[in-house]
């Protein structure tokens, strides 16, 4: 059964968020330079035998790809660990698990918002967006 949390406390989590996702974004731009940079060590050539012209630079670049991707993996563990899910890296959106009345939805944040104002259904995604009550009357749960 998945974590519900409500407006509030899921707020309470977008400074540590920010930070997290930040380094994501970093990893991922440091992931894209070395997975193109295999690329380009690949595009030199093979020798006769079948091995790289520059194996010992692709093998060197593959370990520093595979570190960055390692950790970039466990910071979205730490992510997700806290009950929410990362759904896009680049633009940091985060869905955190919610219920309004008795439907159960996704409460949407860009890392770029002040805080959470928007929320979605669970097939809906970004797209369908809408935004949350703003009253006194707000469902309970949100």
């Amino acid at each position: 059964m998945p974590k519900y949390f409500d407006r509030e406390e899921a707020n309470r989590l977008l400074p540590a968020l920010r930070v997290k996702l930040e380094e994501l974004k970093a990893l991922q731009a440091q992931a894209r330079v070395k997975y193109e940079e295999m690329r380009d060590i690949r595009e030199v050539g093979y020798r006769k035998d079948g091995n790289l012209i520059m194996l010992s630079d692709y093998q060197l670049a593959k370990r520093e790809f595979d570190t960055i991707v390692q950790n970039a993996n466990a910071l979205l563990d730490e992510i997700n660990g806290l009950g929410c899910r990362v759904t896009d890296v680049e633009v940091g959106l985060v869905d955190f698990p919610a219920r309004i009345g008795d439907e159960e939805v996704y409460l949407c944040w860009r890392m770029d918002e002040p805080s959470i104002q928007f929320y979605h259904g669970l097939e809906e995604g970004y797209a369908g967006r809408k935004p949350l009550p703003q009253n006194s009357s707000s469902p309970p749960g949100v």
